[in-house]
């Protein structure tokens, strides 16, 4: 992939940047919205009743309005804050490999190497516990997998099965995902440069940033959209296209689309 190590962490962080920046927007609206209903209340006195039929009744009225609203958008603006706070907190604290980052594959043939020998190690250790019918002496099993084993045990979860069926079963079904999105990711790498033209806009493969665009001469009909969101397309503003993973699955995809088969 041409995207640089430089380049993605630069990425990473400017999301981080802008969803921290948001949350900081939204929580300094709802400190105003707040202050705003806080002064008015100020000039009201405390337990003060509408006046009906006073002069000050409508102006108390729009007051009463005014704090209503003001605190509304204040509670509206903070829940705003905590959601995009939230999403900066994720975005700095995710683990997930991307398929964006330049040390994808590598990363992915650690993690599965690191999946094939927990498969190894598991079905060497309930081979060996079958037949000589104790942990004792495993060479496959450190003290903390044996730890881990036995607990279960001793909550009554599969007894006498070092790792269950299910164990092996899910390592194995993460090992073959694995697999497949390093198939995925080593065709990527070969792909070629695409610029492809249609009746009414431009398909091109954007390396830089690692998406399929379409790119419409005009704003797409409502049906086009809602076929572009079923393939998984979305519109990015800052690029003018819609955009989708740099897949052949994708490329296929939006040929299809824009009948540029």
């Amino acid at each position: 992939m041409s995207i640089g190590r430089e380049d993605y962490a630069e990425r990473k962080e400017a999301r981080i940047d802008r969803l921290e920046s948001r949350a900081a927007k939204a929580q300094a609206e709802s400190a105003a919205s707040y202050n705003t209903a806080r002064s008015i209340m100020d000039h009201i006195p405390t337990g003060q009743p509408i006046l009906v039929g006073h002069h000050s009744e409508k102006r108390h009225r729009r007051d009463l309005d005014k704090i209503d609203r003001n605190m509304r958008k204040s509670v509206e603006a903070d829940e705003k804050a905590s959601y995009y706070a939230g999403r900066a907190e994720a975005a700095a604290s995710n683990t997930a490999i991307s398929s964006d980052d330049p040390d994808a594959v590598k990363k992915l043939q650690a993690k599965l190497e690191g999946l094939q020998a927990d498969q190894a190690m598991m079905k060497a250790v309930n081979a060996y516990y079958r037949k000589h019918k104790t942990l004792d002496g495993c060479p496959e099993l450190t003290p903390e997998t044996r730890q881990g084993i036995e607990k279960s045990w001793s909550m009554g979860w599969y007894v006498g099965i070092p790792f269950p069926p299910y164990a092996l079963s899910n390592n194995n079904a993460e090992i073959n995902r694995i697999k497949k999105r390093l198939e995925t990711l080593r065709m990527v790498d070969e792909m070629e440069h695409v610029e492809i033209e249609f009746d009414g806009g431009l398909i091109v493969t954007n390396e830089e940033i690692n998406r399929v665009q379409i790119i419409f001469d005009a704003k797409p009909d409502e049906a086009v959209r809602r076929e572009l969101k079923s393939w998984g397309f979305r519109w990015s503003p800052s690029e003018g296209a819609w955009q989708a993973q740099r897949t052949p699955r994708y490329l296929h995809r939006a040929k299809q689309i824009c009948h540029a088969e």
